[in-house]
């Protein structure tokens, strides 16, 4: 089964072009690959690996290394909450716990196909901790209440556009960030 249509293979073609070594541009075919499909199945791999004259097990290397690659459809919105220093001093594990209680175990799809979501490394935004994104986009202070809302108003139909806008807010942010700091001791 072919899953890569003609146009996608000509434009992998057309940024592999731009390199010395066409191989360099792995990644961001897999990218697309991914934005166009929602995930990188084995199929993709395959059909990558044919494009760029590799083995496909060389091309499942760099699919299982990079986190960034998901191997199922995530859902409509994919949830990546920090689990780094700065967001455990600050209430990761809690917020951890309040999206399990919420959608269920991570890296699963909830039966809507709306919401999954994972624990990651670092985002690089410990300022923000518990740091979060919403399908790659910032979610600063996630705290647990902060978390549930997040997840009621999406399942409500509400636009990401829409909620990351109010949970971004001063105001919002403002409070957040007050209770973060109350947790990790005024740090």
């Amino acid at each position: 089964m072919t899953v890569l249509n003609d146009a996608f293979r000509a434009n992998a073609r057309e940024v592999m072009a731009r390199y010395p070594q066409p191989r360099s541009a792995l990644l961001m075919v897999l990218h697309a690959a991914q934005e166009e499909l929602g995930y990188v199945s084995d199929d993709v791999v395959r059909e990558v690996a044919e494009i760029f004259d590799l083995k496909a097990a060389d091309v499942e290397g760099v699919v299982t290394f990079y986190t960034m690659y998901k191997h199922k459809h995530p859902g409509k919105f994919l949830i990546s909450v920090c689990r780094n220093l700065s967001c455990m001093i600050n209430g990761a594990d809690e917020t951890i716990a309040a999206m399990q209680e919420t959608l269920g175990d991570p890296n699963q799809t909830t039966d809507d196909g709306l919401c999954s979501w994972e624990t990651v490394e670092c985002l690089a935004t410990c300022h923000w901790a518990v740091a979060a994104q919403v399908n790659y986009l910032d979610v600063p202070y996630l705290t647990p209440d902060r978390a549930k809302k997040l997840v009621d108003d999406l399942r409500a139909g509400r636009t990401l556009d829409e909620v990351l806008t109010e949970l971004r807010a001063a105001k919002s942010l403002q409070e957040a960030g007050s209770a973060a700091a109350q947790r990790s001791g005024g740090v």
